[in-house]
């Protein structure tokens, strides 16, 4: 199980298509360190890996506390940043607390980053890169929308260039400060993922589609057996999200609660909501549901519900005919 934990919705920049539509301050009732620290001893017997994410988790100050606590319980602990506020004391905070991995996340190369994210943002993010090489796994975000999808390969050469371990490409899901249009069409989602699977191929370092279950299809075509992370939608059956405020959800792009840890514990959530169960023994609607591939890919459930309010219904980027 993966547990995506967006510890602070405040973030030090306000980009354009964020998925928690953050804020510089954060909510007034986001969980207590005493409420955050409960939540991981709670959770540990499950043996989840979790990510530090936010808003930007840099900005919570008991940030490396609670990362030295999951690890402390043998559990596998990251942090996703903007890289703006990686410092060599945060390096050093981050190595001591046990964090494995540091996801930095860039929209593009330079121009296309800062005018999506604020102008100094793209250097301040490879300084931070460049403090963690050597010392600290990391690997670079890139979330693709109709203006940047012509540079994945470009920032999968900068990633090996910075010391990468990996690059992870997100598709757009219209959620938060998402918007619909800023999607890339079916036709290029399925050009770029045969093009991401011939890099793949030829690339030293690992990469990872998210958001895009159809890559399982794409790869099982081309004869390639799917790593961990390329198969399909997880959300609500190996993956959660649990937001600022206590509230978990299927994923961090999917806003149908499933529940609330200040209501039950989390065990409970994961084994018994109806949201979850849901999306676990459901049959899906539309293409999904008739597809030859669906039992591997099952479409984006956050997508669907986006565009189409129904969770189970298909994907609507997909170009994939049966």
């Amino acid at each position: 199980m993966i547990i995506a934990w967006e510890v602070t919705s405040a973030c030090n920049l306000a980009c354009d298509y964020c998925r928690a539509s953050a804020t510089p301050s954060p909510a007034a009732d986001e969980l207590s360190t005493a409420e955050a620290l409960s939540f991981i001893d709670d959770v540990a017997p499950l043996s989840p890996m979790i990510i530090l994410s936010g808003g930007e988790p840099l900005l919570r100050l008991d940030i490396f506390e609670l990362a030295r606590r999951i690890s402390g319980h043998g559990l596998r602990v990251s942090l996703a940043t903007n890289g703006t506020l990686v410092t060599p004391e945060a390096v050093d905070s981050m190595v001591t607390a046990g964090i494995e991995r540091v996801s930095v996340s860039l929209d593009g190369l330079e121009a296309e980053h800062e005018a999506r994210r604020g102008k100094g943002s793209f250097a301040s993010a490879l300084a931070g890169m460049a403090l963690m090489r050597d010392r600290l796994a990391f690997q670079i975000n890139m979330t693709v929308t109709r203006r940047n999808y012509g540079q994945v390969e470009a920032i999968m050469d900068l990633a090996e260039e910075v010391g990468a371990s990996a690059m992870h490409i997100f598709f757009l899901v219209p959620t938060g400060r998402a918007r619909e249009g800023e999607m890339v069409s079916p036709k290029v989602q399925g050009e770029l993922l045969s093009r991401i699977c011939t890099e793949q191929s030829r690339r030293f370092i690992e990469i990872q589609v998210t958001c895009a279950p159809q890559y399982a299809r794409v790869l099982r075509e081309a004869g390639i057996r799917p790593k961990r992370g390329s198969g399909g939608c997880l959300a609500g059956v190996g993956f959660v999200f649990l937001s600022s405020i206590g509230e978990v959800y299927p994923c961090g792009y999917l806003p149908v609660l499933a529940g609330s840890i200040r209501e039950q514990s989390f065990a409970s959530i994961w084994k018994s909501s109806l949201v979850l169960e849901r999306l676990r023994h459901s049959d899906l609607a539309g293409r999904c549901g008739e597809c030859d591939y669906g039992r591997i890919c099952r479409g984006c459930r956050a997508r669907a519900y986006a565009v189409n309010g129904d969770i189970l219904g298909e994907d609507p980027l997909c170009p994939y005919r049966t």
